[in-house]
């Protein structure tokens, strides 16, 4: 009987080792994808603001070309002749 209580209990420690060793892998698990989605979430969030500060920097383009036409308008191509030919005097 006492052999049986002792088995018992060996099998008990063995079984609450297996679950503690299970619960350990489960959290070291856990945080390896955790880890895995945060770096996920952050290369999604760099690359939106990547593609926002490259159509922010095209919009600022066509705006100050849009301005540009509209402070020096163009010039026929005689008064630009004539300008060319009197920078090299």
């Amino acid at each position: 009987m006492t052999s049986l209580f002792i088995q018992e209990i060996h099998l008990f420690k063995r079984h609450e080792k297996i679950v503690s060793q299970r619960l350990m892998l489960l959290q070291q698990m856990e945080n390896k994808f955790g880890n895995q989605n945060t770096e996920k979430a952050s290369q999604l969030a760099t690359d939106t603001a990547f593609k926002r500060n490259l159509n922010l920097l095209r919009d600022m383009e066509a705006a100050e070309k849009s301005l540009q036409s509209k402070i020096h308008p163009h010039l026929p191509p005689e008064v630009v002749s004539l300008e060319g030919s009197k920078k090299r005097q």
